[in-house]
């Protein structure tokens, strides 16, 4: 009777080691597939120089982003204002009546279309990194938006002119 006892102690000993090493390996497997996709590829973490040109190139709303890093280059991104520059504001076409026009201040971007009565409508206002976004359209007629950080103010002032938004950029810095 205890050969069969120790029989019992010896399989169930065995089954339990079977199952721990089982499920060690189950948990090393999960480890290793942190970071990769169900199809098993990796996605490398973003180099400083890709970083800083993503962040220098502004995204369109409404679309996704890719799904790979862009090739890494030694280069510095082109015209990557520094954080002591004073924004300027970018040239955009002019949309035709009713259609979104995207002004980029440097500071910010703020999207806003013409509606009916010759009025504005801010349909997105987003801060650049760095600064914070004050939205305000107590005046109908004209809504403004304010991009601001420590040492920068720059107000958007929008106004219907002929069906299209056209806006009013001011700056102000405290030197």
């Amino acid at each position: 009777m205890t050969r069969s006892r120790w029989v019992r102690i010896g399989t169930v000993a065995l089954l339990w080691l079977a199952a721990a090493a089982g499920a060690t390996a189950v948990g090393m497997a999960a480890v290793g597939m942190i970071g990769s996709d169900i199809f098993g590829s990796s996605q490398e973490p973003l180099t400083q120089a890709e970083v800083e040109q993503r962040l220098a190139t502004p995204e369109p709303t409404g679309t996704t982003p890719p799904s790979s890093p862009p090739p890494s280059s030694s280069e510095p991104p082109p015209n990557r204002p520094s954080p002591t520059d004073t924004p300027t504001p970018t040239p955009t076409a002019t949309p035709t009546a009713g259609e979104s026009r995207v002004i980029d201040t440097g500071a910010g971007t703020v999207v806003a279309r013409c509606v009916s009565g010759g009025l504005v409508e801010i349909q997105s206002a987003a801060p650049a990194q760095g600064y914070d976004v004050d939205a305000d359209d107590d005046d109908d007629d004209h809504p403004s938006v304010k991009f601001e950080n420590d040492r920068t103010e720059i107000e958007v002032r929008l106004r219907c002119v002929d069906g299209a938004v056209e806006p009013e950029i001011r700056t102000d810095t405290d030197d």
